[in-house]
């Protein structure tokens, strides 16, 4: 969640305890393509679509 709010990766490895940011980056990489895959459908929902004639 740290990561979605745009905490800096160095931040939330402190805050984890990690030892490197590669570390926690590694880790959360998962959940980081998943929330960008969830921002693009909000975002593609959000954009109005002209209709190709």
């Amino acid at each position: 969640m740290l990561l979605a709010a745009g905490v800096d990766l160095k931040v939330v490895s402190e805050i984890l305890g990690h030892a490197s940011g590669a570390f926690t980056a590694d880790v959360y990489a998962v959940v980081a393509e998943n929330l960008a895959e969830d921002a693009a459908a909000k975002i593609s929902a959000f954009v109005p679509r002209r209709n190709r004639a």
